[in-house]
């Protein structure tokens, strides 16, 4: 590389380089993070951004927060679909992350950077399916819990993930532990169907995907969409808030868990835990 190329390389870092975070923001993000691609080596084949391209160099995460009042009809056992569905799940991922997405995308490709977006459908004829927890991990935005969410030190397991791939060497920022998960085992304990279980001694719960599928505390399933049910709303999520609602930097005046939780057990039947 000669001296003109050097110093046009160094004008591209500094306009994209430092310049996306300020982007991100701007757009809507909450949270933002690069990984190397080289951080993606352990996983599988099929969870490895090379397997779209091997000119892929950076991963950017983006995170949006789920709102805290999204949760609040479930928890009161009051508002099981709208709100949450809407500002939690649907439009959270189709309308807002991927807007910030696309602007995000917009501003990479307007410096020159081939940009390549990907959103939480899972498609099964797909050859990459991203791991937006390793990504998020890679990226130094948190860690994930015994419980398998994702945990931030702002927002605590409330928040969804895109990423976009690049081929600019971005200065990636680096992997942090956030001690938000001590192993309180709040998430398992709510449960009413027992999914989580222990899995070994300094091991994450093991979860039966198939018995949380059926689950009917504010877990949902969408066919088509996702295999896996969502579980941010679900009595395990809604525990793993309360149990850290002290520790992360979000703060407010009333705590989230105001009455009894209310459960469904496998039959159906209503009771109180």
């Amino acid at each position: 590389m000669n001296a003109s190329e050097l110093k046009q390389a160094a004008r591209k870092f500094a306009r994209v380089g430092g310049g996306i975070y300020t982007k991100a923001a701007d757009v809507g993000a909450d949270l933002v993070g690069i990984a190397p691609a080289e951080a993606f080596a352990h996983l599988p084949e099929r969870n490895r951004p090379e397997t779209v391209s091997d000119r892929v160099k950076s991963v950017v995460v983006v995170g949006h927060r789920i709102l805290r009042g999204a949760l609040r009809g479930v928890e009161e056992g009051t508002n099981f679909g709208s709100t949450y569905q809407t500002y939690g799940f649907s439009w959270m991922e189709d309308l807002f992350l991927s807007r910030t997405v696309y602007h995000l995308t917009c501003f990479l490709e307007d410096a020159g950077v081939e940009a390549i977006p990907f959103l939480a459908h899972r498609n099964p004829d797909d050859a990459f399916e991203p791991d937006y927890k390793a990504a998020a991990e890679a990226a130094g935005l948190g860690s994930i819990g015994k419980g398998g969410f994702f945990l931030t030190p702002q927002y605590g397991h409330r928040q969804r993930f895109a990423l976009i791939l690049t081929d600019f060497a971005f200065e990636p920022d680096h992997p942090r532990q956030t001690g938000l998960c001590r192993g309180c085992r709040a998430c398992l304990e709510s449960c009413p169907l027992g999914a989580l279980s222990e899995a070994g001694e300094g091991r994450n719960f093991r979860l039966d995907e198939s018995v949380c599928a059926g689950c009917r505390n504010g877990a949902y399933t969408w066919p088509g969409r996702s295999d896996r049910a969502d579980r941010y709303a679900a009595a395990c999520g809604r525990a793993c808030l309360v149990a850290l609602e002290n520790k992360i930097t979000g703060r407010y005046e009333h705590k989230f868990r105001k009455r009894s939780v209310w459960s469904i057990g496998p039959v159906a039947q209503e009771k109180q835990i």
